[in-house]
């Protein structure tokens, strides 16, 4: 496995095709001090160091030093349209990438792929509001969002588009949507609600787990053939168990909002959990200037989900397991924001912020083929994950070390993969906790792995 990343590693960033690339841009007319393989890697690797990237840092970075007035000089409009071919360049030969990874293999049994989708925000300077408005408010009057894909089985990312900050949620469900294919689960947030794209995936013979949104009337169709409101609070109240499923209810009172037969399954909260949410909910509220409902109160203490995937495929217990796997997510713009700095784009250069955000995608790009092809050794070798946060750490630490031997000694490059390689499954492997399993141990146990009647 070792051997295969660093075949395949070596061959994502080299000279010539970025060269290549900064020539067809228009970026790169002429032969100078500051090569276009260069200038893609100090920016990409810079990012991903534990030091603020300035136009200083960037300039020494390079073979031969220049100055930053240079390096400034030098973010322009093809500069953008450079980085973003370079980043969709990377993005298509990794996803080109055949690996048998044990995760992938055991889910495959159920579903072809298991898709996480989920946006972030990340604030600019107020002086680039023309070309990433944001929705203003506290927020500031500019920022933008990044769409974001990620597949559970073999931890392969792809992030989808990058957008003006006032784009919501439900405005971006049919091209989340769209990357759901055949035998294939989307896991979304609920801000992603939207039947019309939730119909499209059943419709391609994909499926999908996502929270169910009080906005979405619920229904039952009872012995006449007639359609009855559920009243889903008034069921719960009753109900002792921490499990409640209901296997064919329809959703929305209107053509366009109608959604069913699907399965809707409650999960019974922590008292933890359920006192958080009802305090969030009362505050909400006070807000507002009203009182919460015992209608909301009651389901405050639930977690719903909406899923058009049978039984055989996903049972019940299955599905709460697996909407945690969405987390995973979470995790990786945590990791974007505390190690990419993802979010702190104070430059009023609008082509520096592009290509500081096509650099900052690509280098989290480059973690997960990292984390990628980790990841799959040490579940082989040792039957245990590799920590995202971790690895940030570890990269974080040699990106520096990197990149200067990526332009200095290539010759080089292979030895000190392999010494991080080594470091990563060392380091970087997930803490386990007998009286506490992780995610994948008890979808494992409880879904994957069943043990026999």
């Amino acid at each position: 496995m070792m051997s295969l990343f660093i075949q395949r590693f070596t061959q994502l960033l080299q000279p010539e095709s970025c060269q290549q690339l900064a020539r067809e841009s228009g970026w790169c007319q002429r032969l100078g001090k500051i090569n276009g393989f260069e200038f893609l890697g100090s920016l990409v690797f810079g990012q991903s160091s534990a030091l603020a990237l300035t136009l200083n840092a960037q300039a020494t970075s390079l073979s031969q030093a220049v100055s930053r007035q240079a390096i400034d000089q030098r973010y322009t409009k093809e500069a953008v349209v450079y980085f973003q071919a370079a980043f969709e360049k990377v993005l298509q030969s990794t996803l080109n990438w055949p690996l048998d990874s044990p995760m992938a293999q055991r889910l495959g049994v159920h579903f072809a792929a298991v898709r996480l989708f989920d946006s972030t925000q990340c604030a600019c300077s107020d002086a680039l509001a023309c070309l990433f408005p944001a929705c203003g408010g506290g927020g500031g009057e500019a920022g933008l969002k990044v769409l974001l894909s990620y597949e559970y089985g073999s931890s392969r990312l792809r992030p989808l588009e990058v957008l003006p900050g006032k784009r919501s949620d439900q405005g971006l469900a049919d091209l989340a949507a769209q990357y759901v294919h055949q035998a294939e689960i989307g896991l979304f947030d609920k801000g992603f609600y939207k039947a019309e794209a939730l119909r499209g995936i059943a419709q391609r013979g994909g499926y999908f787990l996502i929270p169910w949104t009080r906005s979405a009337s619920v229904g039952e169709i009872n012995a006449t053939g007639q359609r009855q409101a559920l009243d889903l609070a008034g069921q719960l109240k009753t109900t002792s168990g921490s499990c409640r499923e209901w296997s064919e209810v329809h959703l929305g009172q209107t053509p366009s909002a109608s959604l069913g037969p699907v399965r809707l399954i409650a999960f019974r909260l922590s008292e933890e959990s359920t006192g958080r949410r009802r305090a969030h909910l009362r505050e909400k509220c006070r807000t507002n200037g009203r009182q919460p409902t015992v209608e909301a109160l009651e389901l405050a203490g639930w977690l719903i989900l909406l899923t058009n995937a049978p039984v055989a495929k996903l049972p019940a217990k299955a599905a709460g397991y697996l909407y945690r796997v969405r987390w995973q997510i979470e995790l990786i713009f945590k990791q974007w924001k505390s190690v990419l700095r993802l979010d702190v784009l104070p430059s009023q250069n609008p082509y520096r912020v592009q290509c500081e955000v096509w650099a900052r995608l690509l280098g989290a790009l480059l973690g997960f083929v990292w984390h990628q092809h980790t990841n799959c050794a040490c579940l082989s070798a040792h039957q245990r994950e590799i920590s995202f946060s971790k690895l940030a750490k570890q990269l974080q630490q040699h990106s520096q070390c990197l990149a200067r031997t990526l332009f200095q000694d290539p010759a080089g490059l292979k030895s000190l993969l392999r010494q991080i390689w080594h470091n990563i499954l060392k380091l970087a492997r997930k803490e386990h906790q007998p009286s506490r399993p992780t995610t994948w141990q008890n979808l494992c146990a409880h879904w994957l792995d069943p043990a026999p009647a």
